[in-house]
This record gives C-alpha cells, sequence and structure tokens, in this order.
C-alpha cells in the first residue's frame, strides 16, 4: 500500500503541471439558459447491478456493483466478490458520504475520498446546465458541483462522455460506450469499468 501512495504523491505531482483544462477549438456557444437535464441511466429510486473491474495502482479488484440512488444527493453502493466478501459498502446521505465497510486493501484515506467522489459523480441523477456549446458532431453542456465543473457530451441524443474538473485540471473522463461504462483518471492509476448485468 506504501506503493500505492507514492505513486498517487506522484501522479498528484506530475498533474499539477498540466495544461488546464479547455474546450475544443470547434466548439461554439450557444444561447445560455439554465436547463434541468435527466442522466439517461441513472434515476433516483433506480436499482443497477454492473460487473465491476477496478483496476488501481497495479491491483485489479473484480465483482459485482450493487448501486441504489433513494434520492437526488443520496445513494448506497457495494462492490463485493463472485464469493460474496464485500470489498466495500458506501452511501451518502445529505451531502455527507460514509465508508460502512472497506476491505483493508483499498481502506486507506486517500482511496476510499476517491471511490466516494467517482461515485458521486457518476451517480448524479440530473444536473443543471449553465452553458451549452456545440462541438462538432456533438452537444456539451457544462454544469457544477460544488466548486467543480462538469461537461456533459451527447450525440444524436446518446450520452458519449463526461469529464469531470476539479480546480481548472481535467480530474476523470467518464465514457458510456453503449451500456459499459469506464470512469478513468487522469491524476492517478485508477480505472473503473462497469458492465450492466440482468435482474
Amino acid at each position: 500500500m506504501k506503493v500505492i501512495l507514492k505513486c498517487s504523491l506522484c501522479a498528484w505531482l506530475l498533474a499539477s503541471c498540466a495544461a488546464p483544462y479547455g474546450l475544443s477549438s470547434e466548439c461554439t456557444s450557444m444561447a445560455n439558459a439554465q436547463e434541468t437535464i435527466s442522466h439517461p441511466i441513472f434515476r433516483v429510486g433506480g436499482e443497477y447491478l454492473y460487473r465491476a473491474t477496478i483496476r488501481a495502482y497495479g491491483r485489479t479488484f473484480n465483482g459485482l456493483l450493487a448501486a441504489k440512488l433513494t434520492a437526488p444527493d443520496a445513494w448506497r453502493i457495494a462492490l463485493t466478490t463472485d464469493f460474496g466478501n464485500t470489498l466495500f459498502d458506501f452511501e451518502r446521505q445529505n451531502g455527507k458520504d460514509k465508508a460502512n465497510y472497506v476491505t483493508p486493501d483499498l481502506n486507506k484515506k486517500m482511496v476510499v475520498n476517491t471511490l466516494a467522489t467517482d461515485f458521486h459523480k457518476l451517480l448524479n441523477p440530473y444536473f443543471v446546465a449553465v452553458e451549452s456549446y456545440i462541438c462538432g458532431n456533438e452537444h456539451a453542456w457544462k454544469s457544477f458541483d460544488g466548486q467543480d465543473s462538469i461537461y456533459w457530451y451527447t450525440h444524436q441524443g446518446h450520452l458519449q462522455r463526461q469529464e469531470n474538473i476539479q480546480g481548472k485540471k481535467l480530474y476523470t473522463t467518464i465514457l458510456y460506450n453503449g451500456k459499459q461504462i469506464t470512469l478513468t483518471h487522469h491524476t492517478l492509476q485508477i480505472t473503473i469499468t462497469l458492465e450492466p448485468l440482468q435482474v
């Protein structure tokens, strides 16, 4: 786990030197008015089951990820192995994240906070767009989550990707490829892949 912390520090130092995030030069601004847009996958009251693979600093964790959204900013998510052992169990209530259980291999404050933030960004059932753009054949919306910016890109009405910005740096990209979801970090060596399972 010391290797993970050393790698995280190095990645953070390298990322802090990265160029600030900017929209493509082919993007043109549209008339801006606040608009609430529903997430096409995640809805309040929904229950979701995925085959999950989490890769972090050379380690791989596989299992079944179950998620339930109980309110716009309230959810519970758990990752279990195929044998039923819990790897983690997180929940968010009243704007606060709580780790109910985290396996010792993952139970480091930075890792727990990173995973909680990742799932918070992923499981947002709607967003309030404050700016919109046309970027070639894609439509982009900008919204805010606290002080973070989020850009949502659609093509022919289908969500393609979500870019999460912390400060002025691209932090994570979430790709929606068919039904598969891939979350990639740009400042840490963490990738999360989710493939939906039929319930």
